[in-house]
């Protein structure tokens, strides 16, 4: 039992690893579910979520303490989800709310340019040129979404337990590596892991319910 979060590269075939793996393990996958509670909870719709996590992040700036409340919202939602255990997560910023935690499993899948170029291409039938245009800007967004909100690059591999490349080794493959890795001792369900979510659980319900009564 045990708790892995993945973080993806775009058309890296991150999410199938992700439920495949989970699949194999018995595990729930999660990923949307986080950003619709936290939707609900900041109040404002779940395009406009989007539209700030990929175009604008500045948005939070328009709200009075607006990026802080909506990593606590996140953070409050995603912590919720992982407390039942038996997750993987794929999605945003998984790696950065478990930080604290212990036995967590933390993944990273990237693939060369051209590798994601010819994903892209085959599911959106588009033109290289056009392919290549496009995961430049989903790049430049992403890394300034994460920054903007996190602090953090999804580029820096100390955040990770491991790193997979998807180009040269194949899905099948990373997820019988994820597997045999996910059930090692040192990533299995602990009493400290446990305790940890709790505690940072319990304190981010704290701070949701001070917001909502400022509010």
């Amino acid at each position: 039992m045990g708790i892995i979060t993945i973080s993806r590269g775009s058309y890296s075939r991150g999410i199938e690893i992700a439920q495949k793996l989970a699949d194999k393990l018995g595990y729930e996958c999660i990923s949307r579910e986080v950003l619709l509670k936290a939707s609900k909870d900041f109040n404002v719709p779940e395009t406009e979520l989007m539209h700030a996590i990929h175009d604008a992040p500045s948005i939070f700036d328009r709200i009075k303490d607006g990026k802080k409340n909506y990593v606590a919202f996140i953070r409050e939602a995603f912590l919720e989800h992982i407390q039942k255990d038996n997750v993987v997560y794929h999605g945003y910023a998984g790696h950065f709310f478990t930080r604290e935690i212990p036995n967590v499993l933390k993944v990273r899948i990237i693939a060369n340019i051209d590798f994601r170029v010819k994903v892209l291409m085959e599911r959106e039938n588009v033109s290289e040129d056009d392919a290549r245009k496009l995961l430049y800007k989903i790049d430049v967004e992403r890394r300034k979404w994460s920054m903007y909100l996190y602090g953090i690059d999804t580029n820096e591999t100390e955040l990770y337990d491991i790193v997979i490349h998807i180009d040269t080794i194949d899905v099948d493959s990373a997820v019988e590596i994820l597997y045999d890795m996910a059930r090692r001792p040192c990533f299995q369900t602990s009493t400290a892991l446990q305790k940890k979510v709790k505690d940072l659980l319990d304190a981010a319900r704290d701070y949701s319910n001070k917001s909502s009564k400022v509010s």
